[in-house]
């Protein structure tokens, strides 16, 4: 029975492997995915070893291979320093750089570096534009998780659009890396209570609790074309403004009504801030007739966004709002011992934005372009300095320093060589006193 100890160390050896290997689903590539690109779908992140972000991303890169473990996505990573040939096949320019890669098709993800978010961009891109639901749970389910979706109702009882289901194709096809799209039968809307249902094909945005209709009269009435009810309605009615999806926000060519506020380093807020976002949420959902059609609403969790539009450090918590086409920002009127926009003054700052009564700040001007691009700079080195100031103050001094070396040689090369010519030409005391005798 002496093999039992040796059999025991080997099935708990075993163990471990496996556990190491199931622990880490990362492939680390290296020049020859080249060859391999094309075989399979794959999900790649292009790092390099001192890149802070990429660091950070690191521990939900793992948490992304084992979420798609399920699927046939290959989730890999590849040292761009060691590889920099993979790097410029792709066209990588910054670090971390993510791309979906299926056969000849590349698509860069450009969202939040979240978990849940990169694995919902690697579903949709792995699978067709528009996805069918097989049952009305799946919709239900889908629903409750206060997911933004668009649905096409396709029924044999319905009568048919044909350019209408073109056009969601296309549309499908065009905003498939953000959002997503599936057809269902008519059974699965009858389920959502207060809807009317429709005599023909029709798309239906769900969100926010109920589905929305997207009517045909609206290309009439309000020059809205399913292209450009897509990009307004693809937002619920409160969101998060985050670094991933304020550009894409910026796309509905909507006021974007932001609560300034700023999270703590585990997420949280104080309780005046969370305070402040419930009453600014509270607008959105009450008043959503009145101002859903061209405002956002939402919250930044870090106040360096609203900070770079506005040009200055805005106080926490505040409210800013932006006009998405052109970068101009309105800011409410506070008295002289209010601290924080009232309810009241927040609709009244919000009627005159929306009968172009507001007084507007900034813009896309050249200067205040060059005016907030030296904000940033003056902000992103504040920061550095306050998370290390040795560090900071070498990086600095190291470039004016050298430019201050190369001044100074300049200078005094031109100098000396100015003086020894001036000493060649000079001519001798005794030999100008006989010139002059």
């Amino acid at each position: 029975m002496r093999f039992l100890p040796n059999l025991y160390c080997i099935s708990i050896a075993v163990i471990c492997f496996v556990g190491i290997a199931e622990s880490n689903r990362v492939l680390e590539l290296s020049d020859r995915f080249l060859e391999v690109r094309t075989n399979g779908v794959w999900l790649v992140m292009f790092y390099a070893p001192w890149c802070g972000h990429c660091k950070n991303l690191e521990p939900i890169w793992n948490q992304v291979a084992q979420s798609l473990v399920d699927t046939e996505i290959r989730v890999g990573k590849i040292d761009c320093t060691r590889f920099t040939s993979v790097a410029q096949e792709f066209s990588v320019g910054g670090f971390p750089t993510i791309l979906f890669i299926k056969g000849h098709k590349t698509v860069e993800y450009r969202g939040d570096r979240e978990r849940t978010d990169i694995v919902d961009f690697a579903r949709r891109m792995n699978g067709p534009a528009i996805r069918h639901f097989t049952n009305c749970d799946e919709f239900q389910s889908l629903r409750k998780k206060k997911k933004v979706f668009f649905v096409y109702i396709d029924d044999s009882k319905l009568e048919r659009n044909e350019p209408l289901k073109d056009n969601y194709s296309r549309i499908a096809e065009e905003f498939q890396t953000v959002m997503n799209f599936y057809s269902a039968p008519l059974n699965c809307l009858s389920q959502v209570e207060g809807v009317a249902l429709p005599t023909m094909q029709s798309a239906f945005v769900c969100k926010d609790g109920s589905c929305f209709r997207y009517e045909e009269e609206m290309l009439e009435t309000h020059n809205m074309s399913l292209h450009d009810w897509v990009n307004k309605e693809r937002f619920p009615a409160f969101i998060k403004f985050t670094q991933g999806n304020f550009h894409q926000v910026m796309k509905t060519k909507k006021y974007l009504v932001m609560a300034v506020l700023e999270e703590n380093q585990i997420g949280g807020l104080t309780l005046k801030m969370t305070e402040f976002r419930e009453v600014l949420e509270a607008i959105a959902v009450n008043n959503k007739a009145l101002y859903h059609e061209k405002f956002v609403f939402g919250w930044l969790g870090h106040p360096d966004i609203a900070n770079s539009i506005a040009m200055d450090y805005l106080p926490i918590p505040s409210l800013i709002i932006v006009n998405s086409t052109n970068y101009q920002h309105h800011l409410p009127t506070l008295d002289e011992n209010e601290k924080v926009p009232s309810p009241q003054k927040i609709l009244e700052l919000l009627d005159l934005v929306k009968n172009n009564q507001a007084v507007a700040y900034g813009g896309e001007t050249l200067y205040y372009r060059m005016f907030r691009a030296f904000h940033g700079l003056s902000t992103a080195l504040s920061g550095m300095y306050k998370g290390n100031p040795v560090l900071t103050l070498v990086l600095l001094g190291l470039p004016i320093g050298l430019f201050s070396v190369i001044c100074y040689t300049t200078c005094c090369t031109d100098i000396l060589e100015a003086a020894d010519e001036e000493e060649e030409t000079e001519v001798p005391f005794d030999e100008r006193h006989q010139k002059r005798e």
